[in-house]
């Protein structure tokens, strides 16, 4: 799948943006500093808990593709799928718009044999969404529980998924165009199979749990008040903020999202932005490995492949290596 220039443009120029965030936080106030140092005092043990956990959550995600995708017809193996997800979760790490989730559209099509195979792949990624979206629901409501959101996201959460449905079942003139009818295809079969649909809901909640431990971990190692509660609030402000992905993996959004939601709850500015930073880095660390390790397994394909996966390997790897460097300057600092 190829990027057109205009969005090789806009990724190199948030990325950009990005980088003098992380080289200059002096420029940004101090609470972007602080928080910065709030982190080199963070627990190392919690933070590998954390990772552990949000490399849980990756493993769920690829489950449950793989049960979307066996319910349209597809068949890939755990390493495949975990493969072509993980290089998807990291151009979504370096790139606006979610142009990632393109990529893991365009390379798990591979799965499905027959005409316009990306269409019903993209009917796989809508259920897949509707699920996720049913999760999320699930979570605002319990953070609504404690005070520190609103109910309003359920309600948006549930009509999308509502839209998805009616239009899966009741649109013959939507069934009627070629394409789209691929679409409605894969959501129809997932449908036709209880079976299915439990699976996929399973293996999202389990991604839900391990990513809110994840969270607890995190909350825990900066030393958060109530790390439990915390993470309630943290991971809904931060799923919710991912559904405008303005910035390369949220950054950014997500960010001010959970600064804002944890200011309900008394902590401090420079506290959440911390929390906030700890949790996009290690998920983003986490996509790096993964998409770093799935383009080494496929490059055995063939010797086009292999050159394309040494590189992004390559890049994933000093991305690594950047940001352990950088966490070391931050202590010695």
């Amino acid at each position: 799948m190829k990027l057109s220039r205009s969005q090789l443009a806009v990724s190199a120029a948030a990325l950009v943006a990005l980088a003098a965030v992380a080289l200059t936080p002096g420029l940004f106030g101090s609470r972007v500093s602080a928080a910065l140092d709030s982190l080199t005092g963070a627990d190392r043990g919690w933070l590998v808990v954390a990772t552990l956990g949000f490399v849980a959550g990756f493993a769920c995600t690829v489950a449950a593709w793989r049960a979307a995708l066996a319910a349209a017809g597809g068949r890939i193996c755990p390493f495949q799928a975990g493969a072509r997800i993980g290089i998807g979760s990291m151009v979504n790490s370096f790139a606006p718009a979610k142009l990632g989730d393109a990529v893991k559209i365009a390379l798990c099509s591979k799965a499905i044999d027959g005409p316009e195979r990306l269409w019903t792949t993209g009917g796989v990624y809508a259920a897949l969404a509707a699920a996720r979206s049913l999760a999320l629901a699930v979570l605002v409501v319990l953070a609504s529980v404690t005070g520190a959101m609103p109910l309003w996201p359920v309600i948006v959460l549930c009509g999308g998924v509502a839209i998805v449905a009616a239009a899966a079942t009741l649109s013959n003139r939507l069934r009627n165009h070629p394409r789209i009818a691929h679409v409605l295809g894969a959501l129809a079969a997932l449908d036709r199979s209880p079976r299915a649909i439990a699976t996929i809901l399973g293996w999202t909640l389990a991604m839900l749990v391990a990513r809110l431990g994840a969270t607890i971990a995190v909350s825990a190692a900066l030393g958060l008040p109530h790390p439990v509660l915390a993470a309630l609030v943290i991971l809904p402000a931060l799923d919710v903020a991912s559904v405008f992905p303005i910035t390369p993996g949220g950054v950014g959004v997500g960010s001010g999202a959970v600064a804002f939601a944890l200011a309900s709850r008394g902590i401090g500015m420079s506290q959440a932005l911390a929390a906030a930073f700890a949790i996009q880095g290690i998920e983003t660390l986490v996509s790096i490995g993964a998409g770093s390790l799935g383009a080494l397994y496929l490059a055995r394909e063939n010797a086009t492949l292999r050159r394309w996966g040494v590189r992004v390997a390559t890049v994933g790897a000093a991305a690594a290596v950047a940001a352990m460097v950088g966490l070391a300057m931050l202590d010695v600092l």
